[in-house]
């Protein structure tokens, strides 16, 4: 069997910061070690044969091969490629324990497929990533060699992508790349930083597209007066919203945009979305797919389960005019005007029109107890009515 050194350093936690600190120590660890090849899993051991042991290395590897998969997941990586290639890596992952399947060689010649008697670790949350890194990876590389030509403001984008942000530096990126990986380029992302504390602002400047607007204001006044500003500002047909510590997936922008196109008479399109669960220590992880479209899928005055229980429609994606028409959400910055303000306008646009529901999970809720929706949980009931019956 060829020889190898084995990375012990193992990943923790999903901020940025956490990612950039591992790979400063499997470089650390690479760096020390007189082996070609390093066995760098990052995750449970591969077993052969019901044994507790990696399986093993082919005896014979082309000299081209610089990876080595086992069922879809890298094991075995040559040390020179993978010091270059964690030299040059810098982007946003939604953990660290993804930083191995981001360095994936984008030429498939370079990798080495086997496989192992099990599946992948994370194989369910891989899924739902691997598409994400894939598709940034070759479009970084595409616009390196294309001139950036994918990164220029669309003259009349199809769609706008709406984010408020408030203290989301940990998790933004990775939000941002999601849209960057979406399959129908003709989008314009608009971020409002709204009166942040850490380094959101930071983030949300770190990507140079020209798709890619960031607006500001210095003191905190609530989601909805900030979505209501940056609805003045979109330039697209259609409007999308995105929280900063959610993501897309690929074709959330051309399958949500194309089931209004057909349905002319259609305000609100959704579809499934993917719920998470955030940890400390492993990031995101997966819980199950949702579909609340079809809690919303006939309005009645009284409103129906969906916000008798409190529980947002997502994804959604508006006509802009249907939000203009009903004055988009609602601009008050007391205790109630802070929550539920999602519900809210939806509730307003579906009194003209069940949604339209696109049959694939389009984007990934991740849910948390510091969120502002969680921690507002027991206010449902006084804010509805209030809001919804007053």
């Amino acid at each position: 069997m060829i020889p190898y050194a084995t990375i012990r350093t193992q990943p923790f936690g999903y901020r940025s910061t956490d990612a950039a600190f591992f790979r400063e120590r499997v470089i650390q660890e690479i760096t020390g070690t007189d082996r070609e090849w390093i066995l760098w899993s990052c995750s449970l051991s591969f077993t052969h044969r019901g044994s507790s042991a990696p399986v093993p290395m082919p005896l014979h590897i082309p000299d081209h091969v610089v990876c080595i998969c086992m069922s879809g997941a890298p094991i075995y990586w040559r040390k020179v490629w993978l010091l270059a290639a964690l030299a040059r890596w810098n982007d946003r992952l939604p953990a660290a324990r993804f930083l191995p399947y981001d360095l994936l060689p984008v030429d498939p010649n370079l990798t080495l497929h086997l496989e192992a008697v099990h599946n992948p670790p994370y194989h369910k949350e891989l899924e739902y990533i691997l598409p994400i890194l894939s598709a940034t990876r070759r479009q970084e590389s595409a616009t390196v060699l294309e001139g950036a030509l994918s990164s220029k403001p669309p003259q009349q984008p199809e769609v706008s992508i709406l984010m408020s942000i408030h203290n989301m530096k940990d998790t933004l990126g990775w939000s941002i790349r999601s849209v960057l990986a979406q399959t129908n380029g003709n989008w314009e992302l608009l971020i409002g930083d709204d009166g942040s504390e850490d380094e959101s602002l930071k983030e949300a400047c770190a990507f140079h597209d020209g798709r890619i607007r960031v607006i500001t204001q210095s003191r905190n006044r609530g989601k909805a007066i900030m979505m209501n500003r940056l609805l003045t500002e979109a330039k697209g047909y259609y409007i999308l919203e995105l929280d900063g510590d959610d993501w897309l997936a690929p074709d959330a922008v051309a399958l949500l945009s194309e089931a209004l196109d057909k349905n002319p008479d259609g305000l609100i399109a959704t579809g499934r979305y993917g719920c998470w669960e955030r940890t400390r220590q492993f990031g995101p992880l997966w819980r199950r797919n949702a579909d609340s479209g079809k809690l919303y899928s006939i309005y009645s005055p009284s409103l129906n389960r969906s916000h008798e229980h409190g529980h947002p429609l997502v994804p959604r994606m508006y006509r802009t005019s249907s939000l203009v028409a009903v004055d988009g959400w609602w601009n008050r910055e007391d205790r109630f005007g802070r929550i539920f303000e999602d519900i809210d306008v939806t509730a307003r646009v579906l009194k003209q029109s069940s949604p339209i529901r696109v049959d694939a999970v389009l984007y990934h809720r991740v849910i948390y107890g510091g969120s502002t929706s969680q921690r507002s949980r027991s206010l449902y009931e006084a804010w509805y009515q209030q809001t919804m019956q007053g």
